[in-house]
């Protein structure tokens, strides 16, 4: 605060009590958040399990039209399920930057994948005489799949001694 700015020394007790337990939730969501990355991507050096002959570069082209749509679906439950009371969307996410890691997918292709899934809804808004809007609101499910699997990537590098 500047120091011009007067503060009433005289807080309530219901103000006081109101702002630590506002503190103290946030506390917890932080704590939570923190604890669930660290289950999520607190393993390193799972780069090295990667098996090569798994990664998209070296795939068919039958099997990357396989995996893509295989990521395509998996990122469309997501997208699907992104802004409602899913418990299970942590781990639809997990499953797709999984597949994405072992596959040497890289972001570039999941923004792709993004896209396509965006033109599409539009597609589907517009016949419905509907705003594509909305669509605005999915770039959230894109950084947070995207920074999971930046994260990945990061973790499973060995650090220098």
């Amino acid at each position: 605060l500047s120091p011009t700015c007067r503060l009433s020394n005289t807080l309530s007790t219901v103000d006081l009590a109101t702002d630590l337990s506002a503190q103290n939730f946030l506390m917890l969501q932080q704590r939570r958040l923190s604890e669930k990355l660290k289950e999520r991507l607190g393993y390193l050096s799972v780069y090295y399990k990667r098996n090569p002959r798994n990664f998209f570069r070296y795939m068919s082209l039958e099997q990357r039209q396989e995996t893509l749509e295989l990521l395509s679906n998996e990122y469309r439950e997501i997208v699907l399920h992104y802004f409602g009371e899913d418990d299970t969307l942590n781990q639809r996410i997990d499953e797709f930057v999984n597949a994405a890691f072992f596959a040497d997918i890289a972001t570039s292709q999941v923004v792709e994948i993004h896209m396509d899934l965006m033109d599409e809804f539009a597609k589907q808004l517009k016949l419905e005489g509907r705003s594509d809007d909305i669509l605005l609101d999915y770039r959230l499910t894109l950084i947070d799949t995207i920074a999971h699997l930046c994260e990945m990537y990061r973790r499973s590098v060995p650090r220098e001694a």
